[in-house]
């Protein structure tokens, strides 16, 4: 199939701007969300690391008269970022549009809406292998990730009874690595992203219950849960997708992306330099016309003659990126 020339390529922006849509709920995704998104004019670059471990310490001392004052500063080292493309075309051909009712636009509307859908599913999944899986994160009060068990655990350092269970005791859990986390770092973690049956396990949790049943509603809400933990959001992560190939025979196999577990971690409200976090989403909106928001993507609008059909591609180019991975805590599995 030959390329498209130049003259057949059209960025097109108000459907660029429609590409926030979601066939799911967009409150089900988590990748756009948990990380602060910074919008970059290169495809990758480096940038400064401060070492948290010189600002955890102090050098000052006494200073006898005539004497230069003890000096110090924290060691400066750098990390890079690389914003990977990912990109899908949906054609539409002559005989659908001539055949098309209502109107010709709503084919492309139809089609950035499925192109946007594809493009989030394929953001979570990517964030999942990025920041939601074991080995990632140091935070927790052995370094290691908390691993669930079905039976209690023969040490509470490195495993925690899951929270299905009712004698488990998911506010301890979390609170004990608060603490680890905060004496590590100096801050407190303030997100936690849960799976959605982790949530769902939390939600019926006799802890939790007890803890709200005198609040206005007794009702378990993420505000409400936040609150009890003392974090600032708790983040459900609700998409889901059909794992099985594209006409298989099969039934469709579906699965949430983020599986069983949860990652507790400290996210700055504030980027900035200096500014520690857990992680940042690199969004490359140079060239690309990528939407700064890093929700959605690039639309564009090209003609295929030899199939006879108008072409509507998205395109962005992002990079999940753990920048402080003491400032985390990972629970993999966390319910059964």
């Amino acid at each position: 199939m030959p390329n498209p020339t130049i003259s057949d390529l059209h960025v097109n922006t108000p459907l660029t701007d429609l590409s926030v849509a979601y066939t799911q709920d967009e409150n089900n995704f988590v990748a756009s969300k948990m990380f602060p998104i910074i919008p970059v004019q290169k495809q990758g670059d480096k940038f400064y690391v401060w070492d948290i471990d010189d600002y955890r310490r102090t050098d000052a001392g006494p200073r006898a008269p005539g004497t230069r004052a003890p000096q110090s500063g924290p060691r400066l080292s750098d990390d890079s970022y690389f914003c990977d493309r990912v990109s899908l075309g949906y054609p539409i051909s002559d005989p659908e549009r001539a055949n098309a009712d209502p109107a010709v636009s709503n084919l492309d509307a139809d089609a950035t809406e499925y192109l946007t859908q594809q493009i989030a599913i394929k953001d979570e999944q990517d964030f999942v292998t990025a920041a939601f899986a074991t080995g990632l994160w140091f935070g927790a009060s052995s370094t290691e990730d908390m691993t669930g068990a079905s039976t209690a655990p023969a040490t509470t350092t490195t495993h925690f009874l899951q929270w299905n269970d009712v004698a488990s005791i998911p506010i301890e859990d979390i609170h004990g690595e608060q603490m680890s986390v905060l004496k590590r770092t100096g801050r407190k973690p303030n997100t936690l992203l849960l799976g959605a049956e982790v949530w769902n396990a939390l939600q019926d949790h006799p802890d939790i219950l007890d803890r709200i049943k005198y609040t206005e509603r007794g009702i378990v809400t993420e505000a409400l849960v936040a609150s009890l933990l003392g974090v600032d959001r708790v983040l459900i992560a609700n998409a889901s997708n059909n794992t099985a190939a594209e006409e298989s025979t099969s039934a469709p196999t579906n699965a949430f992306i983020l599986g069983k577990s949860a990652l507790l971690a400290y996210v700055t409200p504030s980027p900035g330099l200096r500014t520690p976090t857990a992680g940042y989403q690199f969004v490359w909106v140079g060239e690309t016309g990528t939407p700064p928001s890093g929700m959605g993507g690039r639309i564009k609008r090209y003609r295929d003659e030899p199939i006879e059909s108008d072409v509507i591609e998205i395109d962005k180019w992002r990079d999940f990126k753990i920048v402080g991975s003491s400032l985390g805590a990972f629970f993999t599995g966390a319910v059964a």
